[in-house]
């Protein structure tokens, strides 16, 4: 018996299979999903998930994978690697069929060597071979036909033919109006019989016309006839299909004969394309029911968080059924309790109790089956980090009448099989363990396994009811207690995982609930001892200590991460505080210098028309200080500017800049109320006057002026050299940063860090629109943005693009 093909089954891991296998596009790639494995060997088995993840990449970032239906060609190739055999038309354009396939999913892959190195590695096992293609295209219809002009020699032998033919039914349609004025047809056509031209004849009539009968009616009341007049032309003709037939033969064999001789590589490329299908199931899978990448390493450590049994979230999302219609993905995993646990190099055994029907086994089985997924290339509906182990399982009824099998006997043999194989790469997983036999002894023994799998270094997972085992898990330090938490109010499983607390059964509760007299379960509570009765109440007390800490727990982390967000924001005023002083400080020191320097000039200037010039020390004394105050003036000017800024002169078709950011652009109207519509980049704004500074004004006019409409001087210019629409500048100009961000091609999860990045800039710069293109494709990309952008408090609005600015590939974004 193969014990590990028996954990999958009991596991119920090709019913996931199954369930996978809906999303091929062949039944070569469904018989290759159901017939999926878990790898044994840690780098096959990341292998296939680097796979999936690349599949997943392509299909969510880009416009999919280009793979249709492909035929199964593999019998095919091996006839035509015989010497002399031919196939059939219809054979080889399945053979066609298969090669285009792989040519467009090859070259496909050849161009993605960066988005899924691991899928481009796959490409190198495809055929690419347009000659062979043509070869076949130019000989064989879409029909499944071979064409007049595969050879010379076929083109003429159907002439000839045709010839023939035009031949034979003129002197067919001379004898049928022949016979039709002495009434001995049944009706006026011609038709063949065993590719000979006939004529219809009354049944009556046979013996009147010399011929040969062909064939008779159903009815039985039309004979068909041919004609003496027609024996040799008919003659003729048979003997010109048989030259045809044998040409086509010819051809047939040439063309294959070159399937034959790329018949290996053929061979490989449909074994890869076939592969591909059951990656692309794989990452459809994952993409429809919430899949997760697992981290498979080295380590001893298995860690599960927040998992689901996916047979239960295939029932709540599509009742089994993935071709009906669904509900959403979030819906249905509320309808799942996900589980989440740990089995460590301390903590090598699990030990799960509580109530029947509360969940333990079906946890047991979810830890099984999202491991035994992983290994076999499928991401499990959870975080998965786990090491390769081999699974091993006794989980349901086993008790067999023709093989003189209890429950517990069955059960007992499974187990034995089971130590004979383990070691500290197994992991076992086993359902109510010696619950078949006598309570205490049962405990004892199951007690014993236990201990011989920690001594092997195996890790376990064990469902139970016995109290014995409980007060065993309490005692050792490497077995953990676990529990499936209940509602004692409601008498309901909640199906949330309680690691490190065992469960009460609740026997005497549950029976109570179903109707049992309550004089039986009085009578049945008098045979327990107390110790038992201490027992459940101390897990009881356990159990609500364990919730009560998880609500602090809970409300610990809400407020940390309160805190966090508020230590974050003071660091970044912090730091705008201190870029600012820095900015002030550098400021001040420029404008210092720039005094110095002013006055040095007024000196040295004073000194040299003293030394040049015949002034009179009055005339020089009294420009000296007409300099001096014009210069102590202007620094007043500069301070009072900078304590209060005067509005500068604004006119249409200046370029200005929007202060705190490099976005650059041209005025095209003044409003009454202080505000400037900005041309940028073809992106219309509206700004507030105080929110500009001139970069360059626009060239005076010599006839024309505009009122002022804010209180100051607005010149209308001519508008220069700057253009935001054209992107040119003036030298003296830098260009502005870029208000575009280009996500196409990109996954989702990169799209998502750039974005976030891209959007902080543009807020931290002042920038006031932004234009994102993620390109239409599928419209997932486009589906990621918007809803990023939904969460954002900085974002005013946004929208799709017009047609000019881009169409559904861009979203416009007003921050």
């Amino acid at each position: 018996m193969d014990l590990q093909a028996v954990a999958l089954q009991e596991l119920s891991l090709p019913a996931v299979l199954d369930a996978v296998s809906t999303f091929c596009l062949t039944d070569m790639g469904k018989l290759a999903t159901r017939q999926l494995t878990p790898h044994t060997s840690l780098s096959e088995a990341q292998h296939a998930l680097d796979l999936v993840a690349d599949a997943i990449g392509l299909l969510t970032t880009g416009d999919g994978i280009p793979l249709e239906h492909f035929p199964d060609i593999h019998s095919l190739l091996s006839r035509s690697r015989i010497v002399g055999n031919f196939l059939t038309a219809p054979e080889l354009l399945n053979v066609h069929e298969a090669m285009v396939a792989s040519r467009i999913l090859r070259r496909y892959l050849a161009s993605q060597a960066d988005a899924a190195p691991s899928l481009h590695e796959l490409s190198t096992r495809l055929i690419d071979d347009k000659v062979i293609e043509k070869h076949l295209t130019d000989a064989i219809d879409d029909t499944g036909l071979v064409r007049d002009t595969a050879s010379r020699e076929l083109l003429s032998i159907r002439r000839d033919i045709h010839s023939l033919e035009q031949r034979l039914r003129s002197r067919i349609q001379h004898l049928m109006k022949k016979f039709g004025e002495d009434e001995l047809l049944q009706d006026e056509f011609v038709t063949q019989r065993e590719g000979r031209f006939v004529l219809p004849l009354l049944v009556q009539n046979k013996n009147a016309v010399n011929g040969i009968i062909h064939g008779v009616s159903q009815s039985g009341q039309t004979v068909f006839l041919e004609p003496a007049e027609t024996f040799e032309l008919n003659n003729e003709l048979s003997i010109m299909r048989g030259r045809e037939q044998r040409e086509i033969i010819n051809i047939l064999t040439t063309l294959t004969a070159e399937i034959g001789g790329i018949s290996k590589q053929l061979d490989d490329a449909a074994l890869v394309l076939v592969e591909v299908d059951c990656i692309l199931a794989r990452a459809r899978y994952a993409l429809e029911f919430g899949g997760v990448k697992p981290v498979l390493t080295e380590h001893t450590d298995v860690e599960l968080d927040k998992v689901r049994h996916p047979l239960l979230l295939h029932q709540a999302r599509h009742n089994w059924d993935v071709t009906a219609s669904t509900i959403p993905l979030a819906q249905a995993q509320q309808n799942v309790v996900p589980l989440s646990v740990r089995i460590d190099s301390v903590h090598r055994g699990i030990l799960i109790s509580g109530p029947n029907a509360g969940g333990k086994t079906v946890a047991m089985k979810t830890m099984g089956l999202s491991l035994a997924m992983a290994y076999a290339g499928i991401f499990p509906l959870g975080s998965c980090t786990a090491p390769i182990r081999r699974l091993y399982t006794s989980i349901g009824d086993h008790q067999s009448i023709d093989a003189n099998l209890s429950t517990f006997s069955s059960q007992i043999i499974r187990l034995r099989d089971i130590l004979s194989e383990t070691d500290s790469e197994a992991l076992v997983l086993i359902d109510e363990i010696c619950a078949g036999t006598d309570p205490a002894e049962g405990g004892a023994l199951a007690a014993g396994i236990l201990d011989s799998l920690l001594e092997r270094g195996s890790s376990f997972v064990v469902t139970t009811h016995q109290s014995s085992l409980k007060q065993y898990a309490l005692t050792h330090d490497r077995i953990t207690n676990a529990s499936l938490a209940f509602d004692d109010e409601k008498m309901v499983p909640t199906f949330r995982f309680l690691y490190g607390v065992p469960g009460n059964s609740y026997a005497f509760d549950l029976a109570r609930t179903v109707g049992l007299p309550d004089i039986v379960i009085t009578r049945g509570k008098q045979y327990l001892g107390d110790r038992h009765d201490e027992l459940e109440t101390s897990i009881a007390v356990m159990q609500r200590y364990r919730e009560e800490a998880e609500k602090l727990k809970l409300e610990a982390a809400r407020e940390h991460a309160t805190v966090i967000a508020v230590r974050k924001d003071y660091e970044e005023r912090s730091a705008k505080l201190k870029a600012q002083r820095s900015t002030s400080i550098q400021e001040a020191k420029q404008q210092a210098a720039e005094i110095l320097a002013k006055a040095n000039a007024l000196i040295e200037n004073t000194i040299r028309e003293v030394r040049e010039q015949q002034k009179a020390a009055n005339d020089i004394k009294r420009t000296f200080e007409q300099a001096k105050t014009e210069l102590v003036a202007g620094d007043k000017d500069d301070a009072s500017l900078q304590a209060e800024p005067v509005s500068p002169q604004f006119a249409v078709d200046d370029t200005v800049r929007i202060i705190d950011t490099a976005t650059s652009g041209t005025i095209t109207a003044i409003d009454e109320r202080g505000h400037a519509v900005v041309d940028v980049h073809g992106i219309t704004m509206r700004v507030a006057l105080d929110k500009l500074e001139i970069v360059q004004q626009a060239k005076a006019p010599t006839s024309k002026k505009q009122e002022p409409r804010t209180g100051a001087t607005l010149v209308t210019r001519p508008t220069d050299d700057y253009h935001a629409d054209r992107g040119t500048k003036p030298p003296s100009q830098t260009m502005p940063v870029s208000l575009t961000l280009d996500l196409r091609g990109q996954r989702a999860e990169e799209a998502l860090k750039q974005l976030e990045q891209f959007v902080d800039a543009a807020v931290v710069r002042g920038a006031p629109f932004l234009s994102i293109i993620h390109g239409k494709g599928t419209g997932v990309l486009r589906e990621v943005v918007h809803q990023f952008l939904e969460r954002q408090s900085s974002i005013r609005s946004f929208r799709l693009g017009s047609i000019p600015e881009g169409g559904d590939g861009i979203t416009i974004v007003e921050l």
